[in-house]
């Protein structure tokens, strides 16, 4: 039996896909919950499939890592060992150190004066993207930090990403997508537009492009690449998103709990004529991601394990994981406001520049 671990919260992409794409493995899998599993004595044997890791705060971390080590200890396989597997910052991090990425990655409570302009802002531990346009100066950097703070975003989990332009000679941007399973890489899809933040939705659907993707999603072009990429990251659950920049791969993330099938919840318009095209590579993609997670599901190991946790563990787990597109502090009051923009504008925009310098103001040298 394979055991696919989610927040709550966060199980829809799981469950989409096996209502409708991945019915032959729903009888194999079961969906558990990590709000669920602090008052389990034991565990049912099996694989276990760690997802959504950057959710868990860092209290529902220990616990996941805790749950692992006993798993492991057991001889049951662990995917996404919270001790190994490397989340957003590290991951950027570990594979700019290793030359596998020529674009940084800070915090924005790190020193920034080392900075390759053009930056954007994102969260570390949200899926919400650029949140801001490409930032050229330090100015502009700090009257957004500025207007980070004021919109409730914390800090210490903002990235400041440094900009790689992998836009073609036509000034076309592709983005790619592979998953790995277990040991299995599977090209998910190829998005191709216009917009250097591109998103699947954005993408031009023609021809010309939904050839180049099923190109892409049944030949193995970059695997050597992405499996170095995945052996440095210590995931073997997820979905990379990255892009080219002369014949190189450039990683923008390795999504934890990526979506596999959206099914009725797509919004994405593809055009009738497209989706012949395009469902021969689609299809190849699900039978190979169902053959990968029953590779997984093998008889070794225990039925079941014991488990149990230090009451520091247990008292701390309210809550665990952070809630997908939680509303952010003084929404409403921006609401309220919103009929005096024109005068508060420009009094907030004067501020914001020396409230992002300050709030990232480093301290000094402790005295020894």
């Amino acid at each position: 039996m394979i055991h696919f671990v989610v927040p709550r919260d966060s199980d829809f992409g799981i469950r989409d896909y096996l209502a409708l794409h991945g019915l032959g493995l729903a009888p194999r899998l079961t969906v558990h919950h990590y709000e669920d599993l602090p008052a389990r004595a034991s565990l049912p044997g099996g694989v276990y499939v760690l997802s959504a890791l950057d959710q868990l705060l860092p209290a529902g971390l220990r616990f996941a890592r805790a749950m692992a080590d006993q798993l492991v200890a057991a001889g049951v396989r662990v995917l996404n060992h919270p001790a190994l597997a490397l989340r957003r910052y590290d991951l950027l991090d570990e594979l700019f150190r290793r030359g596998l990425n020529r674009h940084r990655a800070l915090r924005a409570t790190d020193d920034l004066a080392g900075l390759r302009y053009p930056v954007f802002l994102r969260e570390e531990s949200h899926h919400t993207g650029a949140l801001t346009p490409l930032l050229h100066t330090p100015e502009l950097l700090r009257t957004e930090l500025g207007r980070a703070v004021v919109r409730g975003l914390p800090l210490d989990d903002l990235l400041v990403v440094e900009f790689c332009d992998t836009a073609d000679p036509a000034g076309a941007y592709r983005k790619y997508a592979a998953f790995i399973v277990g040991s299995e890489i599977l090209p998910r899809s190829m998005a191709l537009g216009g917009n250097w933040a591109l998103k699947h939705s954005g993408s031009a659907f023609t021809e010309a492009t939904a050839h180049e993707e099923r190109a892409y999603l049944l030949g193995h072009t970059h695997d050597a690449e992405l499996r170095a990429i995945f052996e440095a990251s210590r995931i073997e659950y997820g979905r990379i998103d990255y892009a080219l920049l002369e014949g190189r791969i450039e990683t923008w993330e390795i999504n934890l709990n990526p979506t596999i099938g959206r099914g009725s919840r797509s919004t994405t318009v593809i055009p009738p004529e497209m989706r012949a095209l395009r469902a021969v590579g689609r299809d190849h993609f699900y039978r190979r991601f169902q053959a990968a997670f029953e590779a997984l599901d093998r008889s070794e190991g225990p039925a079941s394990v014991a488990v149990s946790y230090d009451a520091a563990i247990l008292g701390s787990l309210e809550p665990m994981a952070r809630r997908p597109g939680a509303p952010r502090r003084l929404e409403s009051v921006k609401r309220v406001l919103r009929p005096f923009r024109p005068i508060l504008d420009p009094l907030v925009n004067a501020v914001l520049p020396w409230l992002g310098r300050v709030t990232t103001r480093r301290p000094p040298p402790r005295e020894p």
